[in-house]
């Protein structure tokens, strides 16, 4: 249950208006200890600092950071606007999530509610001299919070939005979700291979609303099995897409869940109308090959970027070598599909591979890239990138009609293959 709980947690944590919440709460928890341990100072400690200052600081932090708040969400939603017409309308996505961004926002709007509620209080003489020290004090991190947002912020401006930040954003997201799926094959549960037999009685858990499974929580599927005394079968993998009463899962036993059961049971496997980078490799890779397509096509004719995609999802990829955990599943009652190689390469390479036309060096770096693939992984993976370079080469032979061209690739080839 705990890995469920980390996930969700790490899922909430980035979503923007949870950051703003838990700063305004910081910062009212700070005007409630001023208020407690003023009255624990010595008298005459605020003229000697000039604690009375505090009021033109706050004055110009409420005045200054709602303007700063709204001059940087126009920022943002530029950023997302250009990711989105440049690279591909899927990277709003993940700026959305971006924490750096969200941080430095929750901070300016943070402040801006610190110094109004203080400047309320003040007002009310909530604060009296012992208590201002405190305040002072507190107002002093908060403006230091304040420097170094506008630091970082304006380092994190340089790119964003850019080529560079948004490909290293995805492939970082795409890889972590890559090494996961390889680490914890079926998530930690029995796999549901295509030789595994579902039994045809049992109940279906269909889906209540249309849209993309997010992700799938095994250890809340164990638990509810365990109740039941039944085994549950996935029959929907994250990313899929389902139609309302479509089946997600079977559940087979002796007794069948109820209506509360099939609540937690529907609740353990989110669905939404967008897909999500949190337990879907595929996507992942997807939206990176999505990148490189577009730096292809005709209009764009960029092929520097698509060799650059090409590198990134030949590391991303790589990290399917992970050796997984060859213990007993320690989620025996659930049944999950497994990552498959076959699709992490048809949603990466294979997308390029059709958009490359005859340009020669876009096809010589994804020979380059199967060949470093299969030489850094285990036996399914060699396999797997062989069978994705021999599709290619047959595509390549197909579109490239200059032969010195072929002739290049066919040395690169040849070059690449070599141990």
């Amino acid at each position: 249950m705990f890995r469920s709980i980390l996930r969700w947690l790490r899922q909430q944590s980035r979503r923007i208006h949870v950051r703003v919440i838990l700063f305004a709460v910081l910062n009212m928890a700070a005007l409630v200890l001023a208020a407690v341990i003023g009255p624990l100072l010595p008298e005459g400690l605020g003229d000697r600092i000039g604690a009375r200052s505090v009021d033109t600081i706050l004055q110009v932090i409420a005045s200054s950071m709602l303007a700063v708040v709204t001059f940087s969400l126009t920022i943002m939603v530029t950023g997302f606007s250009r990711a989105e017409g440049q690279w591909t309308p899927r990277s709003h996505i993940l700026l959305r999530e971006d924490t750096r961004t969200h941080s430095v926002l929750a901070t300016f709007l943070g402040a801006y509610l610190y110094a109004l509620i203080a400047i309320i209080l003040r007002a009310a003489d909530v604060f009296g001299e012992s208590e201002l020290v405190v305040l002072f004090f507190t107002t002093l991190l908060v403006v230091a919070a304040i420097i170094w947002s506008i630091i970082r912020w304006i380092l994190h401006l340089e790119g964003y939005g850019s080529l560079t930040l948004t490909a290293r954003q995805l492939e970082r997201r795409a890889a972590t979700a890559v090494h996961e799926a390889a680490r914890f094959p079926s998530q930690g549960a029995q796999p549901l291979t295509p030789d595994v037999t579902i039994p045809e009685e049992g109940t279906d858990l269909r889906a209540a609303r249309a849209g993309y499974v997010q992700q799938i929580f095994e250890e809340a599927l164990q638990s509810e099995a365990k109740k039941l005394d039944a085994q549950i079968y996935v029959l929907a993998p994250a990313g899929r897409y389902l139609q309302r009463g479509d089946v997600m899962a079977r559940i087979v036993g002796d007794r069948a869940p109820g209506k509360e059961a099939m609540g937690r049971l529907r609740a353990a496997i989110p669905i939404d109308d967008v897909r999500s980078f949190e337990m879907d490799p595929v996507f992942g890779v997807t939206v990176l090959a999505e990148v490189a397509t577009r730096a292809l096509s005709p209009g764009v004719n960029d092929p520097g970027t698509a060799i650059d995609i090409i590198h990134r999802l030949s590391h991303v990829i790589g990290e399917a070598r992970v050796a997984p955990e060859l213990d007993a599943p320690r989620h025996d009652r659930v049944w999950i599909e497994p990552m498959s190689l076959h699709a992490l390469f048809e949603a990466s390479f294979a997308p390029i591979a059709r958009c490359a036309g005859d340009a020669v060096e876009v096809h010589v770096a994804l020979a380059h890239a199967f060949a470093a693939i299969g030489r850094v992984g285990d036996d399914a993976m060699a396999l797997a990138a062989r069978q994705a370079a021999a599709d290619h080469m047959a595509r390549a032979q197909a579109q490239i009609t200059h032969r010195p061209d072929l002739e290049r690739l066919r040395r690169a080839v040849s070059r690449a293959s070599e141990p």
